[in-house]
């Protein structure tokens, strides 16, 4: 700012020194009268410069149009200065690629600007039996929560499964890569090319679709809170450079959506050992301390297995196959989300759901208005 307004301040000054308001002074040299005014017979502008009506109305004028100089030119080159600054610090945001660019002032929810969103989902034999009503979720989210999301400057929104994704490319079958491929295998096709979906991706329901169509032949050793970590780059920060190509960013709020019919534990009753590089007690505190600004910049949705048991899409019989029948008591995963201030979490049911219904109609809701909280909108 200091040297746009010493500009100004120059060039308002120079336009004063015209010469005009030496009219009339006593003179030796024209060097004395300034640059428009001779020295004649010792007095600038000449004996009758005072009352010759020609000089009369010069000096006038030439007075006015100091003064103007010395009003306008500050005041114009002010605005310039502001148009300039301006441009010089504009509002920046990321891109799909984690670099950034210039967005408009228009876009964000709030002060969020950047928004990534993490479903992680449960795709072992056990959710065979899940997957209208996974549908049901899913359809309520694209009503619910799109219409919000396309406020946001970027979207990254990714899907990973609680196992290695075994239809991944080769070299991307690892815990916590995002999945790009469908149950069959056929490619997910993203609009900027990015193996997640961005903002005209929302737009794409086909897309989306192919991004959830994940399946019910995974791993029934489920790892979910593994694969979060191993995403957002706590266990497995390679992954954030290579296969999942920026899709979590630091300072971008982060949603994280889980979707389990069964808990997270060790040695559970098929004998598997579930999540075991970050202990349970570390859970929350790891996942506050990956974001800089902390509980600022986080919100998680649970869509968990009810301990209400013996309803009909509840009953848990765990010896009926290598992942159990029904939907199990999540504790470990509940007490874990509700971990976080109430107002930073939602948390609902698989059980008791009618496939095609609208019976997430009221979470979404609460999670649409309580992002909209966080982010001061």
């Amino acid at each position: 700012m200091a040297r746009p307004l010493f500009v100004a301040w120059a060039l308002a000054l120079s336009a004063c020194f015209t010469g005009g308001f030496l009219s009339g002074q006593p003179c030796t040299a024209d060097s004395d009268c300034g640059p428009s005014l001779r020295c004649e017979a010792g007095v600038c502008g000449g004996p009758s410069a005072q009352t010759s009506p020609t000089t009369t109305t010069t000096a006038p004028t030439t007075t006015t149009t100091a003064s103007d100089a010395t009003t306008v030119e500050p005041t114009s080159t002010t605005t310039t200065t502001t148009t300039s600054d301006t441009t010089l610090t504009p509002l920046t945001t990321t891109t799909s690629t984690g670099e950034e660019e210039t967005t408009g002032g228009g876009c964000g929810i709030g002060r969020c600007k950047d928004l990534d969103l993490l479903f992680v989902a449960d795709n072992s034999p056990s959710m065979l039996l899940k997957t209208l009503i996974l549908l049901d979720f899913i359809t309520t989210f694209g009503n619910e929560m799109v219409p919000e999301l396309r406020q946001a400057c970027s979207v990254h929104l990714g899907v990973v499964t609680t196992e290695a994704y075994p239809h991944n490319p080769v070299e991307c079958q690892k815990l916590g890569a995002l999945v790009t491929a469908d149950n069959n295998g056929d490619p997910c096709s993203f609009t900027e090319g990015l193996p997640y979906a961005t903002l005209p991706d929302l737009d794409m329901p086909l897309t989306l679709e192919c991004l959830f169509n994940i399946g019910s032949d995974g791993d029934p050793d489920e790892k979910p809170i593994d694969a979060l970590f191993s995403t957002v780059g706590a266990l497995d920060p390679s992954l954030n450079t290579g296969c999942n190509q920026g899709f979590y960013r630091p300072n971008a709020f982060l949603t994280v959506i889980m979707l389990a019919d069964e808990d997270d534990d060790n040695n559970d009753a098929q004998g598997h050992d579930g999540s075991e590089e970050i202990f349970e007690s570390f859970w929350t505190g790891s996942l506050t301390n990956i974001k800089p600004t902390g509980i600022d910049d986080l919100y998680m949705v649970g869509l968990l297995g009810d301990p209400k048991m013996g309803q009909p899409a509840c009953a848990w019989d765990p010896t009926e196959n290598d992942d159990g029948f029904g939907t199990e008591t999540t504790p470990k995963l509940r007490g874990f989300i509700q971990s976080l201030p109430p107002e930073r979490y939602a948390i609902d049911t698989l059980c008791n759901v009618v496939p095609g219904g609208n019976a997430y109609g009221a979470l979404l809701q609460e999670v649409r208005a309580e992002i909209r909280a966080a982010c001061g909108a």
